[in-house]
């Protein structure tokens, strides 16, 4: 992140501004960063992500919670099921089968 001070800002522009914060509701900062995004062919971060949301899709809190639960057995390693052998201590010998 950069930070920009903006000294001297001319008449015309600080009302246009202000009267921009009025009618959004949206703070200066908000209304310069769109301003400058727009004038210098940037995506916002928040047009990107919906973008990219509707592209590969996204879930509901409500979907992703039932899809957790029913997938949670999916989490558990019964390692019964596993022939693998089990790590040793250093310097010492794995048994002989």
């Amino acid at each position: 992140m950069s930070a920009l001070s903006i000294r001297m800002l001319p008449k015309g522009i600080a009302m246009a501004l202000r009267d921009a914060v009025r009618k959004t509701g949206k703070t200066k900062t908000e209304i310069v960063l769109q301003a400058l995004a727009k004038a210098l062919g940037v995506t916002p971060h928040r047009e990107r992500r919906a973008r990219v949301r509707q592209f590969f899709g996204h879930m509901q809190r409500s979907d992703y919670a039932a899809f957790r639960k029913a997938t949670r057995h999916f989490s558990h390693i019964d390692e019964s099921e596993w022939d693998c052998p089990q790590p040793q201590a250093e310097g010492t010998r794995a048994p002989v089968k």
